[in-house]
């Protein structure tokens, strides 16, 4: 499974010129650029989300996101074995990349705005995303797809899990240059997001 996924993020990451990497982390809030409106008393989940049966204690990794891919799984994917962290505003993040191979992702928890994935599916009634897909369960959890702008076809995607009715993490990744068109970044970042998922779930 993990040489799988190693051969696909090693594909599945982004430069807008050559040897220039651009980390997945320009999400600054949620994938919708902006905490959608919601009332504190909404009763979750809301807005059509699905409710996580099996809640995920992801305390340690919201505290460290660095924690969320293992040494050997970051060096799998070709990465360094030590993530950057990120300071998010809804919530913290790390980030993973190698300029060898032009390649970047991120981990980012949302859990300053504890609306879960109801908070995207809200955002998407309110017409925030420029797409919104509903994925198979990742791991158990459910999981979207979705961002302010469509760049899939230029190998850009975000995918969101929600680990609880309160809190998601989102996975942005880009495709390298010379795989643009040629792999599907949200199934990339659906592979990642799983690993990540896999990493929590062993604590």
């Amino acid at each position: 499974m993990v040489g799988v996924l190693a051969i696909a993020v090693v594909a599945g990451c982004t430069t807008t010129s050559e040897g220039a990497p651009v980390p997945a982390t320009t999400v600054e809030t949620t994938s919708s650029g902006s905490a959608p409106s919601t009332s504190s008393d909404q009763e979750l989940p809301f807005a059509g989300a699905p409710k996580v049966d099996d809640p995920l204690d992801t305390t340690r990794f919201q505290q460290d996101p660095c924690l969320a891919l293992t040494p050997e799984q970051a060096e799998d994917l070709t990465f360094p074995p030590e993530g950057k962290p990120r300071a998010m505003p809804l919530g913290k993040a790390c980030e993973w990349s190698n300029p060898g191979n032009t390649g970047g992702v991120t981990v980012h928890f949302m859990d300053r705005y504890p609306y879960g994935l109801s908070a995207e599916y809200q955002a998407n009634e309110e017409g925030k995303y420029a797409y919104f897909d509903v994925l198979p369960p990742i791991e158990g959890y459910p999981a979207v797809a979705t961002d302010i702008v469509d760049d899939r076809d230029g190998g850009r995607c975000t995918v969101v899990v929600g680990v609880s009715d309160e809190i998601t993490f989102e996975v942005p990744i880009s495709l390298s240059l010379e795989n643009i068109g040629k792999k599907d970044p949200c199934q990339i970042a659906t592979m990642v997001a799983g690993m990540a998922l896999e990493t929590m779930k062993n604590g």
